[in-house]
């Protein structure tokens, strides 16, 4: 047994695909499958129960998952040591960024990333996705963090999914509740956020695909603004859960999640062209990424 089949292993149970582990871990889902097996003929026992396209963990492999994820967190945790007693480590490396991630959860994942290799120096590069998927298609970052994209030129890596949430102030109706039903927010002065950004087109095809129409007050492309306009009660907005993490506990905003629309969220992930080779400073601060980022998210 090795790192290589551990990693494998948790990288299929977590995102339920060999090929999204693949390309987790650079490697062919052909790869990926045959870590899988060689892992499984060691254990003496099947760890997936492979349905058509549907993958779920047998009895064995609920069993060995926690055991597989203590393995990883350690070797994991014993590299980071060596890496952050290896200080020397002397690079620049250029970066694009989604504006949102670069207000909330980036300035964190940076901090950390600088205290652990202080002499690699990060050129930092924002805007929109469509921003950030141009400089990495013309060569100007060789990495995104972007919400989710497609191109025939790109490989990405999921990081995680931001849920978009209602806020509203304390005396409004809503407050008081966990939950509430885009019907009854569209009846509400609402206040979205950045007309046209994915953001937007997310909020308005969930009240497409129930026939409602949102009765938009006001639109901005800053969600601080919305922040402070839900403030001072000009209406409730929808805005990304880890946009507010900063201000937990809360005092001045509440908030609602959407009970009718669970997949209203928005995927942030790595990108990269196809033929970038992943190797030095590139593959450091990426690993570093994968492994840390979980910790900075906000719990919801």
């Amino acid at each position: 047994m090795n790192l290589e089949q551990i990693e494998a292993f948790l990288y299929v149970s977590l995102t339920k695909s060999f090929k999204k582990a693949g390309e987790i871990l650079y490697i062919s889902q052909p790869t990926v499958s045959a870590r899988i097996k060689s892992l499984e003929k060691e254990l003496g026992c099947d760890l997936f129960i492979r349905l058509g396209k549907s993958i779920s963990l047998t009895r064995e492999g609920k069993t060995f998952l926690p055991f597989a994820k203590t393995s990883l967190e350690t070797i994991q945790s014993g590299i980071l040591t060596i890496q952050q007693n290896n200080q020397n480590i002397k690079d620049e490396l250029s970066i694009s960024i989604v504006l949102s991630m670069s207000h909330y959860i980036f300035p964190k994942l940076i901090r950390q990333f600088h205290n652990t290799y202080p002499k690699i120096k990060l050129a930092i590069h924002s805007g929109h996705s469509h921003n950030v998927l141009e400089m990495v298609l013309n060569h100007e970052t060789p990495l995104g963090i972007s919400r989710s994209v497609g191109h025939p030129k790109i490989e990405t890596i999921h990081l995680f999914n931001d849920e978009m949430v209602i806020v509203t102030y304390p005396n409004h109706p809503f407050a008081s509740m966990e939950k509430v039903s885009l019907s009854k927010v569209a009846r509400e002065k609402l206040l979205l956020y950045d007309h046209g950004s994915i953001d937007w087109v997310l909020i308005n095809n969930a009240f497409n695909k129930l026939n409602l129409k949102p009765n938009a007050v006001l639109e901005t492309d800053n969600i601080e603004l919305v922040k402070q306009m839900v403030k001072k009660e000009i209406g409730i907005g929808i805005i990304p859960f880890s946009s507010i993490v900063e201000e937990r506990p809360l005092k001045d905003l509440r908030i609602i999640k959407i009970k009718d629309q669970p997949q209203l969220n928005r995927p942030y992930q790595l990108i990269y062209l196809k033929d970038t080779k992943i190797d030095g400073t590139l593959k450091i601060f990426i690993d570093f990424v994968k492994v840390n980022i979980g910790a900075l998210l906000p719990p919801q």
